[in-house]
């Protein structure tokens, strides 16, 4: 799947690619200087396909207060932890029922309960979905009563660090966004000042290309630092396990 996407945002940037320096060089009317928005504008396939995945990490994150309030009131109900699981499948959040209608297709071919953990971990990918499973997995192992009182102690726990780490999701969106502005700024101002043609002569010099190579290397180190300094530390995943090593 990765590899797929890989070859997608591939060939999407060698179109962006053509696209922008299509575009710049019909504006600009030099192609030295369509090069560098060529170039800038290929990496956008990258960059909103790992805001997507990003985003779509970040919902799913967010959906587990309420599917652990749906899991307390299920096993409160008499129900058993399958059927539980089972349910979310057809009366979930919209977003996780694929996950766990996948886990369905386990518990009634195999009841292999470590596997559907696994598959639950490796489909959120992240470190609230690891503590619920270990939670669920010792209270199946041990029969533990207190089952729904530990959930929602973990449901309140989850609750406060979902509402920090989208606060500071927040204003660390701030200062990226305004990063990525300033870094655009010279350029968009290049892109202005190209239409006189005085600029592109002085840029057609050696001097002028110099400065060109030197601005670009200088503007790609700058985002690359800008994006180092503004993400966000993961929480480790401590609990990732191989499922068939357990």
């Amino acid at each position: 799947m990765s590899m797929k996407l890989r070859e997608k945002d591939l060939l999407q940037a060698t179109f962006f690619f053509c696209i922008g320096f299509f575009v710049a060089r019909t504006i600009i009317g030099s192609s030295l200087l369509a090069l560098p928005f060529a170039g800038a504008t290929s990496y956008l396939p990258f960059y909103f396909t790992a805001r997507k995945i990003e985003k779509e990490k970040a919902a799913l994150a967010l959906l587990w207060p309420e599917l652990i309030d749906h899991l307390i009131s299920g096993l409160r109900s008499g129900l058993s932890l399958a059927q539980t699981l089972i349910h979310f499948g057809h009366r979930g959040p919209e977003e996780s029922r694929h996950i766990f209608l996948e886990c369905e297709k386990i518990l009634r071919n195999h009841g292999d309960f470590l596997q559907v953990f696994h598959t639950i971990k490796e489909s959120f990918r992240d470190p609230l979905a690891d503590q619920v499973c270990e939670v669920l997995d010792f209270a199946r192992a041990s029969g533990s009563r207190d089952i729904t009182t530990t959930l929602r102690t973990l449901g309140d726990h989850i609750r406060g660090d979902i509402a920090i780490r989208s606060e500071i999701r927040a204003k660390h969106g701030w200062i990226k966004n305004s990063a990525i502005i300033a870094t655009l700024a010279p350029w968009i101002l290049l892109l202005i000042l190209s239409a006189q043609p005085s600029t592109v002569r002085a840029f057609s010099t050696g001097t002028g290309i110099f400065v060109l190579v030197l601005g670009t290397i200088m503007s790609i180190t700058a985002f690359l630092w800008m994006g180092r300094v503004g993400k966000i530390e993961e929480v480790p995943r401590i609990f990732v396990r191989d499922a068939r090593k357990r």
